[in-house]
Parts: structure tokens; C-alpha cells; sequence
């Protein structure tokens, strides 16, 4: 089945209204195959460049399935920059606004005690680099037994800058009934061997041309 509006998923009235505001009208390709296999709790592989409108791919689903009387986090999206982790979760502040979702942003050379003050209040999304990430799972300034979906946003960006060592330490705290969804412009084989090793073997291939 083929969706042309967004009205056409099984989302929520407040989802449509704020994608209408933000002036989306009309899913991507990427929107039109990701949202439904995402709401049906499929692992996906994502091949798709960076400007497809992925970020509304994942944001959708996310902003549909959290829980917003749960106050820990319940998704964490992994990103390559401080840049690319500001833009991300005020995307999915924009596309929650109605249904009150909460994102929160940790990233390396900011404030750790004002990330940590952030975490500790309700935060339903958090977007971050793996670093920081790792080190708030470390220290255990960041609650992770709620986590029920995983994003790995430009996957081979955090491979070419150096990344992939810390996304696996953070994999592993993480728990192990999610689901995962990656992200990516380019498939290197060691971005391929992450999704085989860290995802359901069910997992769905998407590639835009």
C-alpha cells in the first residue's frame, strides 16, 4: 500500500496535526516505507542520504509508541555531532509537541552536570553521540532498563569518525527485548556486521535509490 498522506498511517491525530504545522504534507519514500515497518516493531537497515527525511522516519514511530506517563527514557537515538544531536531532537520536539514528549540532547565538550540534571527529569527520547552517551551510562547519571528503541542515525559517520567501539559498549547496556533501527548513507562491511550482530534476524532492508 502505497501512503501519500500522512493520515494513511496508523498514527495519532496530534502526529498529523504537528507534521501539518511543521508544513509536512506528503511522505518521502524513506517516510513511506520506514513509519509502517517501525510501527509493526520490525529491526530495519536503512540505506537512504542524508536530506531523505529520515529523521521524520524515526521521529514519527517514536513520538507514536513512547509512553508519556513513563518518566525514564524509552528511546535513544545515537548520532555522529553535537550539530547533527540539537537538530535531531528538535525535530522530535516539534513532531511530539502535542502529545508532550520530552527529548533530551547530551553531547562532549557542553556542561555534564547540566545533562545530568536534564536526565534526571522526565525525558522520553534522548539523542546523543556515543561518547557522552557512554560516559552518562557509565557514571549512572542516564536510566537505561526502559529503553525499548535504539536509532543508529548515519551509522558510517560514526565509523569513519571512530565511534563504533563506544556504540557497542553502549549496545550492551541496553536492554536486550528492543527494537533497533539503523540509519545510513553507505553500507561498509563493518556497519553491516553491527546490524547482523546487534538486530533481530528478521531485520528488514530498506535501500532508497
Amino acid at each position: 500500500m502505497e501512503h501519500t498522506t500522512f493520515e494513511s498511517f496508523a498514527i495519532s491525530e496530534e502526529i498529523v496535526t504537528a507534521l501539518k504545522a511543521l508544513r509536512y504534507f506528503k511522505p518521502t519514500q524513506v517516510q513511506q516505507e520506514v513509519i509502517p515497518l517501525t510501527l509493526k516493531g520490525k529491526d530495519i537497515i536503512v540505506e537512504s542520504q542524508t536530506g531523505s527525511g529520515k529523521t521524520v522516519s524515526f521521529g514519527v514511530p517514536l513520538c507514536e509508541s513512547v509512553s508519556w506517563e513513563e518518566n525514564r527514557p524509552q528511546a535513544l537515538i545515537l548520532v555522529p555531532t553535537r550539530e547533527l544531536a540539537l537538530q535531531v531532537k528538535e525535530d522530535i520536539t516539534n513532531i511530539g509537541r502535542l502529545k508532550r514528549i520530552k527529548a533530551t540532547a547530551v553531547f562532549g565538550k557542553t556542561s555534564f552536570d547540566t545533562q545530568k540534571s536534564e536526565l534526571r527529569q522526565k525525558s522520553h527520547i534522548v539523542v546523543g553521540t556515543p561518547g557522552r552517551v557512554l560516559d552518562h551510562l557509565q557514571k549512572g547519571t542516564m536510566k537505561f532498563d526502559k529503553i525499548r528503541y535504539l536509532v543508529l542515525d548515519e551509522a558510517d559517520e560514526m565509523l569513519n569518525m571512530g565511534f563504533i567501539e563506544q556504540v557497542e559498549a553502549i549496545i550492551d547496556f541496553l536492554p536486550k527485548q528492543r527494537q533497533t533501527l539503523l540509519f545510513s548513507a553507505t553500507m561498509p562491511s563493518e556497519v553491516v556486521r553491527l546490524a547482523s550482530f546487534y538486530m533481530k534476524n528478521d531485520r528488514v532492508s530498506v535501500k532508497m535509490e
